[in-house]
């Protein structure tokens, strides 16, 4: 099963793509994303589906990324539509419930940027190693060493921190699993219990998250790792696929100004 933030080897084009160029691809298609109306949008998501399809994403492989973040998705779309009464009113004929228009359009429109900012991280983390993301960063915050920031443990964090998700959701799916094994349903519950359960099974796993940390960070010790400035053994070199991807991005950030 896949977790959000892994890594996953494979051989299309968008692997071999320099990490810098997907990085500054990401941020922009973010920007590009949140920023143009309606149809560019639909038009960008279904582009990102057809490149996550063309990298050997599955769909399933989408849904599981999507499945830790759909309560708030859900959350998301209802409150556009019960709070967003601008235009008129649809009525369900089967229901007999009175829906506003405007909020349902608006609605699917933000569920629909977030899905896409969720597939466009998937593609980064998953088609680009650990290692190389760290040189990516790195290579982006190097005008910060100017002001004495301390760039190489500033990558090292903010990669740790992507790495670790994956760890917290194996953590909660081993928990649930454990529990179905011993026949507890919390489904099954009231109310109250349920919140005690879901309050406990946080505390559980935030536990096996900071064990897991102590563990990485004895492992780090262990391989007298020090802070500062380090080589590397990636080495950051530009393609022809990579000219050409920074072509295309050009392109679109000028028709996009």
């Amino acid at each position: 099963m896949y977790h959000t933030g892994s890594f996953i080897k494979g051989q299309s084009l968008v692997y071999h793509l320099d990490p810098r160029v997907k990085l500054a691809a990401i941020i922009f298609l973010s920007i590009f994303i949140l920023s143009v109306r309606p149809p560019l949008a639909f038009v960008t998501g279904i582009t990102l589906f057809c490149v996550a399809a063309a990298s050997g994403i599955s769909l399933r492989t989408i849904g599981e990324a999507i499945k830790p973040l759909l309560f708030f998705i859900v959350l998301i779309f209802l409150v556009h539509v019960f709070f967003d009464d601008a235009g008129g009113w649809i009525k369900n004929p089967f229901f007999g419930i009175s829906l506003p228009w405007a909020g349902l359009q608006q609605g699917f429109f933000v569920v629909w940027r977030f899905l896409c900012l969720v597939i466009a991280g998937v593609l980064l983390t998953m088609t680009t190693a650990p290692s190389q993301m760290i040189a990516a960063l790195k290579y982006f915050l190097r005008p910060l060493k100017l002001l004495r920031v301390p760039v190489d443990d500033l990558a090292v964090m903010i990669m740790l921190a992507l790495r670790l998700m994956p760890v917290l959701l194996a953590q909660k799916e081993k928990i649930e699993m454990a529990q179905k094994a011993r026949g507890y349903n919390v489904y099954r519950l009231g109310f109250v219990i349920r919140s005690k359960a879901f309050l406990s099974l946080i505390f559980t796993v935030l536990l096996g998250v900071f064990r897991r940390a102590d563990e990485l960070a004895l492992a780090m010790d262990a391989r007298n790792y020090q802070r500062g400035e380090r080589s590397s053994f990636v080495e950051l070199k530009l393609t022809l696929f990579d000219y050409l991807a920074l072509a295309s991005l050009g392109i679109c950030i000028i028709i996009f100004l």
